[in-house]
């Protein structure tokens, strides 16, 4: 079988890392890099229902891969608000440019309602009501609108490079900041942290890159312990819990 690596290239393309010579060696690129990989987990999953969601018939492998889809919507959540709640405001503050962010802030608006309502759907939908010819139209209503979004904003970023790199880089520190405390928010341990994992590629552009950047327990600590709450959701990810490609489950 192909490896799921391969399959969660598609359908939506990753996005490439920038490269230093891009703008020198301006912190800017760090973000930039960063942003991607993050992007990229997103795509991975999304790409990951899109392959699989046609061949789940079994009640208990929908029921599981519902889950999976509501948790991949809880991790593009979290994500965005904490681009809105702590990014985007510290930009806007450090640029004195209040609409520096602005686009980015109408893309995350232009396709929630869509997200919300295949969110709604796969968390109040019978098992054995199942058929994914009622589900992808859902996920087509905001999906394109989702990855354009997340490509459209590695440029945005990389253009900071004409504002102080230093001043770049502790306005990013604080968006670190804000996310290691989201630790303590629910469904971080037994939802959000096994999507990352599991949707990490560590393999991707040659294993250079390490993110998430968990200390080198918290793999181990989401594996062993915390994904094991819903074990059977995470047969649909890309990846194991350390970021290893591995074969699709629901792939013919």
């Amino acid at each position: 079988m192909t490896t799921q690596q391969q399959w969660v290239d598609g359908p939506f393309q990753l996005i490439a890392t920038p490269k230093e010579n891009d703008s020198g060696s301006h912190f800017s690129v760090k973000v930039a890099v960063e942003m991607s990989l993050a992007h990229n987990i997103l795509i991975r999953g999304l790409n990951a229902i899109y392959l699989q969601g046609p061949h789940v018939k079994e009640q208990k492998d929908v029921e599981d891969f519902a889950f999976f889809c509501n948790a991949w919507v809880k991790t593009v959540h979290h994500h965005h608000s904490g681009e809105e709640n702590v990014l985007f405001p510290e930009l806007e503050k450090f640029t004195h440019d209040e609409n520096i962010m602005n686009e980015n802030k109408e893309q995350h608006h232009k396709f929630l309602d869509e997200m919300e309502e295949f969110d709604r759907y796969m968390r109040e939908s019978a098992p054995t009501a199942y058929k994914w010819e009622n589900v992808k139209p859902k996920l087509d209503a905001f999906a394109e609108d989702l990855v354009a979004h997340l490509r459209d904003e590695i440029p945005t970023l990389l253009d900071l490079k004409k504002y102080d790199s230093d001043g770049i880089k502790k306005v990013w520190k604080k968006m670190e900041d804000a996310a290691k405390g989201d630790i303590r928010l629910p469904n971080m341990f037994d939802t959000i942290l096994p999507m990352v994992l599991g949707c990490a590629d560590n393999k991707f552009e040659g294993g250079i890159h390490k993110f998430p950047p968990f200390p080198f327990f918290m793999p181990y600590l989401v594996d062993y312990w915390f994904a094991n709450k819903h074990r059977g959701a995470w047969r649909f990810c890309p990846c194991d819990m350390h970021g290893t490609p591995k074969s699709l489950d629901f792939v013919q």
